[in-house]
């Protein structure tokens, strides 16, 4: 796929923003270093051995202190709990509105995880992404809230200093304090830096590896919604016949009726018949097989709810055949349909594609907060969508990361109605084209689906997986991801585990040998298509 802004996006990424702030983590080292001085200045005399601050006292020390442009307004020592241990929890301030969170750890694995955001941002969120804590220690645990904190997106309209710290800014910014914080705690840098995220913390995972290529050595990029404007495009396009068509709205018992007829062709295919599609590939379900043939009925599609059906799985293109979005394959309607596309629930009053359509097209794009977006026709904005996309989307340029030996994981859920697998498949051939061919991708990237996975988690599908460790393991001793065995897991609330898959390299997927537990993820073998 090629669309309006990639040309751009690859002129644009590189070195444009970064003198700056290489300026800043050298002014903020130097004013480390300053802490010394002659007698008279309040030091001890040479020589003199100071006694080891306690954990609560290093702590303490850090509330208050200004870090060039940061504040670290708080300090609060947390004690262990839940399996996470003693550690320093600190909130800071980059500006007015750009605030963020650190996790110092008494006992520290001289590492560094950096964990993305969610949607629009405008918080800190909850990390999910907890590595496991092992004998060397804990990582330094970082999230921040996008620039901002206003989840609505709201805030971009006639902002341009909020949507560039949104777009690629923020993290950078962030990382930069943090690192400051880190020396002023533990006197030392972290011996490595990764960053996790999953859908706009994908997105974030691949903005840092193209724009910023020396700051972290690996990153695990979830579900990315890489390009917002492309995607958000596609719901629109999608939200037109759902919401802006009459007869063409397709209900939850209709959504049910989908996921039932992809199940019934598609679900064996892999092997076994569990409720779940492994095989996406050759999984050709044609919504217009239930069509209606008499009447309305809730185990049929009428012609209006066809042609919405259509416009989800189809590609979305221009008037001139330009490619936006490839469209999202069949698998999970019943579950995801009523947050993304339906709404009218307590949870969900408007569907999520509507909302990210509205407030991208409204404060990005036109301007204007009261915009009927139903109505927007994007080849007569072409101009306005291209300097969107030159601040929010992440190219497919990783030439730079991966000349550092930088790391990239990316994985995706195949029943996601967020962000459609499709685009990722998209992505993973865009950096190939991108850095010289297929060796020189594969050689610091893979790509993993995961079959009946919702967004970022969820679904009938086998969706826990530690990546990071599978991150480490790699950056550190070599090995990629897909010579680890890699195994994921189904957990139910009570942590146990259900059923397991092997994690597959793209295009490879989970085939049943035939015979043994079908819950064994032993029972499968990675099968090219």
């Amino acid at each position: 796929m090629r669309t309006v802004h990639r040309a751009a996006l690859a002129a644009t990424k590189k070195g444009k923003h970064r003198a700056g702030y290489h300026a800043l983590l050298g002014a903020l080292a130097m004013s480390l270093l300053a802490c010394g001085g002659d007698e008279g200045d309040g030091q001890p005399p040479p020589g003199t051995e100071q006694p080891a601050k306690t954990p609560q006292e290093a702590c303490d020390a850090l509330s208050g202190v200004t870090l060039g442009d940061a504040t670290l307004s708080s300090a609060t020592l947390v004690a262990a709990a839940n399996g996470v241990g003693e550690h320093c929890k600190v909130a800071g301030l980059i500006g007015t509105s750009l605030r963020f969170e650190v996790e110092l750890p008494t006992e520290w694995n001289k590492k560094l995880l950096y964990v993305g955001g969610g949607g629009w941002d405008g918080a800190i969120s909850p990390i999910f992404f907890r590595p496991p804590r092992d004998a060397s220690g804990e990582y330094v645990m970082v999230a921040s809230n996008g620039g901002h904190d206003d989840p609505t997106g709201g805030v971009f309209l006639n902002s341009p200093e909020v949507q560039q710290d949104f777009g690629y800014l923020q993290i950078h910014k962030v990382l930069g304090a943090v690192l400051a914080t880190v020396q002023e705690r533990y006197g030392e840098q972290p011996a490595r830096k990764y960053f996790e995220g999953c859908s706009n913390g994908g997105r974030e995972a691949l903005i840092q590896a193209t724009r910023w290529p020396e700051d972290f050595d690996g990153v695990v990029a979830r579900a990315p919604a890489y390009s917002f404007t492309e995607l958000t495009l596609a719901f629109n396009n999608i939200m037109k016949d759902q919401l802006g068509t009459p007869g063409g709205q397709i209900t939850t018992a209709k959504a049910a009726t989908m996921s039932s007829a992809v199940l019934a062709e598609c679900d064996a295919l892999d092997g076994v018949d569990d409720g779940v599609v492994s095989h996406v590939e050759a999984c050709a379900f044609d919504p217009a097989s239930l069509l209606c043939t008499a009447g309305d009925a809730d185990t049929c599609l009428t012609q209006g709810q066809l042609e919405t059906a259509q416009a989800i799985y189809g590609e979305f293109t221009l008037q001139d055949g330009t490619s936006i979005y490839p469209g999202w394959g069949p698998g999970g309607e019943e579950e995801g349909f009523p947050a993304w596309l339906i709404g009218n629930t307590a949870d969900f009053p408007v569907p999520l594609q509507m909302f990210f359509a509205e407030s991208f097209i409204r404060n990005w794009i036109m301007k204007d907060p009261a915009y009927d977006t139903l109505q927007f026709e994007p080849e007569a904005h072409l101009p306005e969508i291209q300097e969107a996309a030159e601040v929010v989307d992440a190219s497919f340029d990783l030439t730079e990361f991966f000349a550092r030996e930088g790391k990239v994981i990316l994985v995706h859920g195949t029943y996601d109605w967020a962000i459609s697998y499709k685009g990722s498949i998209e992505y993973w051939n865009g950096v190939a084209d991108a850095v010289g061919g297929e060796a020189a991708r594969d050689e610091n990237m893979e790509f993993f689906l995961q079959p009946g996975v919702q967004h970022c988690f969820g679904g009938v599908g086998a969706d826990t997986v530690d990546l990071l460790s599978a991150l480490e393991t790699w950056v550190e001793e070599g090995r990629p991801p897909s010579t680890q065995n890699l195994v994921s897991s189904k957990v139910d609330t009570t942590g146990a585990v259900q059923f397991e898959r092997p994690l597959c390299k793209y295009p490879e997927y989970p085939r049943y040998n035939g015979s043994g537990d079908a819950s064994d993820a032993a029972s499968y073998t990675c099968t090219m298509p």
